[in-house]
């Protein structure tokens, strides 16, 4: 198995960070955030628990679930066994919106402490088509646990029908990240009873999960099927491969990725999860108009300007137009 191990070789096969997408990042909630956490019912969560262990799950349940108290801090529920003073990681999902807001910071009590905040690009929804057609009939599906050391039977056949998928991960200083991957489905697909693949295709260019994992491998995921109630948790240790058979194995439209994430599982879990329940995100009567949020190409201009950018609706409209041409020639 060829892995990537050093940062200088990881820089070589996928290319080095942009400073374009990192200029984005901002380090509090804007405007713009705001109004998008006002439509968002449900996020993905990534986040230590018990014994320090990395978890990823969904939260939300009602558009507005996550209330900005401040600038610098986000009230939520968040899961009973995150532990206060840790890192974590949310992905905010707006229902039938293309882009998503992630947002990292530290858990207190009742919340969370932001620290990051900037907009993803809508690749992986696109590509995972998580607001079309169900890729799982959820109601035909029975709401038992499953859960163990391995990859069981109801796990790997959700596997089968999940599209996309949020991987969460830590530096080595602790800091959380939580990044999506999206592909028809199989996003996340079976090699082994504890081993699963996830292909990297393009995106937002930060690559801040390979980073992190060259500083610590532990990773969870948290993987949905459109129209399945139900979501996968799966934890354990992961490496960047550059195998060839491997990558073309997962290559699609002809395009082969460059690396592959390569997930020895140790934890799986299959579940019930209220918060796609009570958010009814899979009701495409649910779907947010398009109209009622800012435009990305807005919210990407205000944030490299640090909310100082003066308005300029021509430029916003040749960057939006070239973000069109870019989701149709460059998904893969």
């Amino acid at each position: 198995m060829t892995a990537i191990c050093a940062v200088e070789e990881l820089e070589r096969v996928v290319g080095g960070r942009s400073a374009p997408m990192m200029l984005k990042s901002i380090d509090r909630l804007d405007p713009h955030c705001v109004v998008l956490l006002a439509h968002s019912p449900v996020a993905a969560f990534g986040y230590f628990g018990e014994g320090g262990r990395l978890r990823a799950g969904m939260v939300g349940g009602a558009a507005g679930f996550a209330v900005p108290e401040t600038p610098s801090r986000l009230r939520l529920p968040v899961p009973a066994d995150a532990v206060p003073g840790t890192g974590a990681s949310m992905l905010m999902l707006v229902p039938g919106w293309r882009e998503t807001l992630r947002i990292n910071g530290t858990v207190d009590r009742g919340g969370l402490v932001v620290e990051e905040a900037f907009l993803h690009c809508g690749k992986a929804v696109l590509r995972s088509g998580l607001w079309g057609s169900a890729t799982s009939d959820g109601a035909d599906q029975p709401m038992d646990i499953e859960e163990g050391p391995e990859i069981g039977p109801a796990v790997a056949a959700f596997l089968e029908t999940a599209s996309f998928a949020v991987v969460a991960s830590r530096d080595g200083a602790g800091l959380a990240d939580a990044s999506p991957k999206g592909d028809p489905p199989g996003v996340v697909r079976l090699l082994g009873p504890t081993t699963v693949a996830i292909a990297d295709r393009p995106g937002n260019r930060r690559t801040d999960t390979f980073h992190n994992l060259l500083e610590d491998p532990e990773i969870a995921l948290v993987a949905l099927a459109p129209g399945d109630e139900r979501a996968v948790e799966l934890r354990g240790t992961a490496k960047i491969s550059t195998e060839p058979a491997l990558r073309e194995s997962m290559a699609e439209r002809r395009s082969t990725p460059k690396v592959v994430l390569l997930v020895e599982v140790s934890h799986a879990r299959l579940a019930p999860a209220p918060a796609l329940r009570e958010s009814r995100l899979w009701q495409p009567e649910g779907h947010v108009d398009p109209a009622e949020l800012p435009k990305p190409a807005t919210i990407w201009r205000d944030h490299i300007g640090r909310g100082e950018a003066t308005p300029d609706p021509d430029g916003d409209a040749a960057m939006q137009a070239g973000l069109e041409e870019d989701y149709r020639s460059n998904l893969y």
